[in-house]
């Protein structure tokens, strides 16, 4: 009679309380739609939104400790067999109308917070953390930032010591609650993980005090720089896990291209840290590149160009950034609208292209990498249809195979539609470094309005096809980028050579009146 009284009495307090913040719901959100609150009360909005979402968590975490708990029996006396439940999982979800991951989360919090009895006592014996689970009681944090805090601590569970263990649990409440490092160095926490490390002062050095003082009141932190904190304090309790990470890393590193589907070929893997990074700094290289403007020895330009005059001596300084600034007013850059993913496509493409170009770049039989495409002579001569690369079962356009064609060897394998080969043409139609380098001097960067790659990631393309009888000569030759290379002629730019510099005509949109314009960056040569 006792048990139902309290069953009832917790029922019923919870009932009348969550009927109350229910009128308090309607009221905010009615005056958030119709933006009656101030700036002030908006933040407050969401802060004790947040404390009331951290609040149910806990009630659900107390409650899923004693779904755990009454499992622990013979099948026939658990919780989940008696309520004709599944499983625990299935239970929490059909109770709580949440997803399976929001239940596996509250779940495994519950795991952690659960406290055993002392067989002699019963008294409920402290948990793994029990100061992290004190604060998700408390209301303090969340589940997820439960688990985010503990997880890298309860990975390294066996290779750090009792101790560390509980001045880690007593560092992360702290800060958790907003009062930093409570433990100062002197109670030992400057001695997790050995005597080299200085933990303690490093977590003291996160309150930004003038007094220093560990007490001092600090801003909770959130789930992310709780978490970070944790992974921080692991690395000094346990500084040899990194290396058993480091070898599943090496087991899992890879790289596979999949089979093409609507003309393209997915890419999925696994890259090292080191390996991200090299990439991740080349790609920014590429999207996001420094005005090149001052970063360009003109002389030695001009040396490669093959004149034996300074380049500044035919432009001053001055007179080139003026004539820059006019020419930048003339033509308005033309926006980007590619997605971020598709620019990182096209700066991978540039890596790779710029790689296989280079002296030193591995090689297929003894050979430099060559590519080639088949294609029908009904297609060859009509210089459109499709091509096919080898190495994918892929096809491309004629006109794509083209432009790919201008930045390395090429054989074309020509054939009938029997399928017997009539022709093989290899074209070494590539600018040599001298070309390259007086094209460079010349352009800077990819000669498209607002595009600034700069020129070490740019392609040169022949203006005059080479197929057409267009020379590989400087005259014919500008810098372009892999994106605008690829999509020249069909995206409204077009390009033409006037007494060997590049001209460019924009689309309608850029200039109604669809002029040829001189490319900025060789005009200031040109005054």
């Amino acid at each position: 009679m006792n048990e139902q009284v309290v069953e009832l009495s917790v029922a019923g307090e919870l009932a009348a309380a969550r009927d109350v913040y229910a009128r308090a719901v309607r009221r905010a959100t009615t005056a958030l739609a119709t933006e009656a609150l101030s700036d002030r009360e908006l933040i407050a909005t969401l802060k004790l939104g947040g404390q009331h979402a951290r609040l149910c968590d806990a009630l659900l975490v107390a409650a899923i400790e004693q779904v755990h708990a009454r499992n622990d029996a013979p099948r026939d006396e658990r919780l989940t067999t008696r309520l004709g439940a599944k499983d625990a999982a299935e239970l929490v979800r059909a109770a709580t109308l949440c997803s399976g991951k929001a239940a596996r989360t509250l779940m495994s919090a519950a795991k952690l917070t659960r406290r055993d009895r002392s067989m002699t006592t019963g008294e409920l014996l402290p948990g793994r953390f029990p100061q992290l689970a004190a604060a998700l009681r408390d209301g303090v944090i969340s589940a997820a930032t439960f688990l985010a805090a503990t997880k890298p601590l309860n990975n390294a569970i066996t290779r750090i010591s009792a101790e560390d263990l509980v001045e880690a649990d007593a560092i992360l409440a702290g800060y958790a609650r907003g009062h930093g490092n409570t433990i100062t160095v002197d109670d030992g926490v400057g001695d997790i993980g050995g005597d080299d490390a200085s933990l303690g002062e490093d977590a003291d050095s996160l309150d930004d005090t003038d007094s220093g003082a560990s007490s001092a009141a600090l801003p909770p932190l959130d789930a992310d720089d709780l978490a970070a904190l944790a992974r921080r304090i692991t690395a000094y309790a346990d500084p040899d896990g990194a290396e058993p990470t480091e070898k599943r890393a090496l087991a899992r590193r890879g790289l596979t291209l999949g089979k093409p589907k609507d003309g393209l070929v997915p890419i999925n893997g696994h890259l090292m840290p080191e390996t991200a990074s090299q990439l991740e700094r080349l790609l920014s290289a590429i999207i996001n590149p420094r005005s090149t403007k001052g970063d360009v020895n003109l002389d030695e330009e001009a040396a490669a160009a093959g004149s034996d005059e300074p380049a500044a001596s035919s432009l001053s300084a001055a007179d080139a950034a003026t004539a820059e600034e006019a020419a930048e007013a003339e033509l308005p850059p033309s926006p980007d609208e590619r997605t971020s993913p598709q620019k990182r496509h096209d700066a991978l493409a540039a890596i790779l292209n710029l790689a296989a170009g280079a002296a030193d770049a591995p090689t297929l039989g003894g050979a430099p990498p060559t590519l080639v495409v088949t294609i029908s002579a009904e297609d060859f001569e009509r210089q459109s249809g499709w091509a096919h690369l080898d190495g994918l079962d892929v096809r491309t356009s004629w006109h794509a195979a083209q432009r790919v064609a201008c930045i390395g060897v090429i054989q074309r394998v020509i054939h009938v539609a029997t399928g017997r080969i009539v022709g093989i043409h290899t074209t070494g139609r590539v600018f040599n470094a001298a070309q390259r380098r007086a094209i460079i001097a010349r352009d800077r960067e990819c000669v498209i309005p607002g595009c600034h790659t700069p020129a070490a990631w740019c392609e040169i393309h022949h203006v005059q096809d080479w197929a057409l009888g267009g020379a590989t000569h400087t005259d014919n030759g500008v810098l372009l980028c892999w994106f605008h290379h690829r999509t020249l002629g069909y995206n409204g730019w077009h390009i033409r050579m006037t007494d060997g510099l590049p001209q460019v005509r924009g689309p309608q949109w850029w200039d109604p009146h669809r002029r040829w314009h001189q490319v900025h960056t060789t005009l200031a040569r040109a005054g």
